[in-house]
């Protein structure tokens, strides 16, 4: 019975090994994933801010060589429609646009987008007043504007806008002209200059609906040019009599459109002339400003009028 007993108890009570092999496993597998979710966290707090910053950088760059794309093909059908302005004949062009992108492939894959415009406001106009001895001339044009507005994720915002045949840069409440218009003070072979002034309306009806796309990814700008028109010269006119003109621009970007002129007319190395601001939104420059010294010999003013429709794909 003892003997029966006892075999009993060595059955009831098992002897239990520990593993060290297994107990490592597991520690070494969940100091593993620590440490790749310290790696993960690292990379996406202190790395991938940068690389997306550095993507949506890239990508204004590219935005940047499409707009001075679209002012490049315009400035070109303006040669081509001048060299006969009579055709009726227009010259059809298209500029692809890369609306998005700041992505990163597997780890940052979202990308930015963009807006893409073309409108035509009211109080966006150039003037031009030449006064001679036989009377005033006087143009007011709505010229209209092609803009593009980022929606960056990580890079500061920027607006680009091409208005009158110029490119400007706009970052936050400053901007910059970074392709410049068709504004030109030559010196003439007599005491004086010439002065040509040729700007670029977009062929659309005044405050009708923006043609706007916004996305983040391709679109195209169709350009239509549909004419060169020669607006004023004062040899023909007014027969040569000329004295004096203003250049008027309204605008959203007057300080722009302020240094380019100023600097063009220190260029020129003119200083009988008035730049000013009339308002907020509009930039005067009148030459000469008053009788005597270097005057005006000539004056030539012209436009190019173009067709600008927004579409979807590249």
């Amino acid at each position: 019975m003892k003997e029966k007993n006892s075999k009993n108890s060595q059955v009831s009570n098992p002897v239990f090994l520990r593993s060290e092999s297994a107990s490592s496993t597991v520690v070494g597998a969940v100091l593993l994933l620590a440490i790749i979710v310290s790696v993960f966290s690292v990379v996406r707090i202190g790395y991938i801010p940068e690389w997306k910053n550095d993507a949506e950088y890239s990508h204004m760059n590219d935005v940047w060589e499409d707009m001075a794309d679209l002012k490049s093909k315009i400035d070109l059908m303006t040669i081509v429609l001048a060299s006969d302005p009579d055709s009726s004949n227009t010259i059809t062009m298209n500029v692809p646009f890369h609306m998005g992108g700041g992505d990163v492939p597997l780890i940052g894959t979202i990308k930015s987008s963009g807006t893409l415009s073309v409108v035509n406001k009211e109080e966006c106009k150039m003037k031009v007043t030449a006064v001679s001895e036989s009377g005033n001339w006087s143009n007011t044009t709505q010229y209209g504007t092609v803009s593009y507005s980022s929606q960056n994720r990580y890079y500061v915002d920027q607006d680009f806008t091409y208005e009158g045949g110029a490119l400007i840069l706009s970052q936050g409440e400053r901007s910059s002209m970074m392709l410049y218009p068709s504004i030109r003070f030559s010196r003439a072979p007599a005491n004086g200059y010439n002065v040509s002034i040729h700007f670029v309306e977009i062929a659309k009806s005044i405050n009708s609906p923006a043609d706007v796309i916004s996305s983040n990814t391709g679109c195209f700008l169709r350009l239509t040019g549909k004419k060169f028109k020669p607006l004023y010269d004062s040899d023909k006119d007014s027969l040569g009599n000329i004295s004096s003109f203003t250049l008027t621009i309204n605008t959203d970007h007057p300080d722009a459109w302020e240094l380019y002129l100023n600097e063009t007319i220190i260029d020129a190395r003119i200083k009988n002339y008035d730049l000013k601001r009339p308002t907020n939104n509009s930039v005067s420059l009148t030459f000469p400003s008053e009788s005597g010294g270097k005057n005006l010999n000539r004056l030539y003013v012209s436009k190019t009028i173009v067709n600008v429709e927004p579409g979807i794909g590249i």
